[in-house]
């Protein structure tokens, strides 16, 4: 399977003003992790806001060598075991206060990641809008080509799952469904379909690129998408899904247990998004707070018998 880059995913990096702010969150991130930055990527909610202020801005930090980026054997060697490594900055303009979590991956291990069958983090989740904010020509020509290498790879692992034709709007939100099935996902089930809703100009173009790959297991007609597979390749799809559903949500768990470690303030910060997601508010203690990789598996735990995961 092969996937030249997808003209929408080249278009994407330059579409629109970037929020005001974002600059300057990412020379705090270069300043705290130097040379080794080679390139930060903007995702997320805040892309369709105006200023960077307004939300916590989500940005992927891509490095060239782990140990010169974190200046530490064991973050460098966590990030490698189970990338990536998650942070919290915020940093001041005039009188506001800009804030942003960011993802640190070496670019060579992210492509590989990308490729893997087992871990849909990556996949599922760098094929949607995503903008080069820094990093050079190739490394945009680089990165457009492994997105659209995970947007193949996603669409030939939803396809089988369909039943008659859908609109790119209803694939999408199967898809993603479908991977926050295999996490601890707080969000109810509606922040699927609005997502894909607001980007629905994107979703519809890269689903007609991805219509016309021979490997996709895609056809459209009509506007409207359909999947096609075996009945064999349907057990095997649905039974590969459902042990995804088993090992996602150990490696999630395993990455908010990591996360507790590197994210400054780390317990506050899952409580704050769990409640902002599903109603759901669990008080931490001081002493989870002083013990976050202690905390966070007694913390997870019972966010999940009160609702807060699905």
């Amino acid at each position: 399977m092969s996937a030249m880059p997808f003209s929408i995913l080249l278009d994407d990096q330059r579409r629109g003003a970037l929020p005001e702010g974002l600059e300057r969150l990412c020379d705090a991130i270069e300043e705290r992790h130097g040379s080794a930055v080679i390139g930060i990527g903007f995702y997320g909610s805040c892309r369709r806001k105006q200023n960077a202020k307004d939300g916590l801005v989500d940005l992927l930090v891509l490095v060239d060598s782990y140990r010169n980026a974190l200046g530490s054997r064991a973050a460098a060697l966590l990030n490698r075991v189970l990338p990536p490594n998650v942070y919290y900055l915020q940093t001041d303009q005039g009188a506001v206060t800009l804030r942003c979590k960011y993802a640190v991956i070496q670019i060579d291990q992210l492509e590989r990641r990308a490729r893997a069958r087992h871990d849909h983090y990556f996949w599922a989740r760098f094929c949607q809008p995503l903008r080069l904010v820094r990093g050079d020509q190739r490394l945009h020509q680089r990165l457009a080509t492994l997105r659209s290498y995970c947007a193949l790879g996603f669409a030939r692992r939803i396809a089988p799952l369909t039943r008659g034709a859908l609109s790119p709007a209803q694939f999408w939100t199967l898809a993603l469904r479908t991977t926050y099935r295999c996490e601890l996902r707080p969000e109810p089930e509606t922040a699927t379909r609005q997502l894909i809703e607001h980007d629905a100009d994107y979703w519809s173009t890269l689903s007609a690129e991805l219509a016309d790959h021979p490997d996709s297991r895609l056809s459209l007609r009509g506007g409207e998408l359909e999947g096609h597979a075996s009945a064999g390749l349907r057990f095997l799809t649905t039974a590969s899904w459902l042990l995804r559903r088993l090992t996602g949500k150990v490696m999630n768990l395993a990455r908010l247990f990591k996360a507790a470690g590197t994210f400054s303030n780390g317990v506050d910060y899952l409580v704050w998004k769990v409640e902002r997601h599903s109603g759901v508010r669990v008080e931490p203690t001081e002493r989870m707070r002083r013990h976050p990789r202690l905390a966070i598996w007694g913390l997870a735990w019972q966010m999940w018998r009160q609702g807060g995961f699905r």
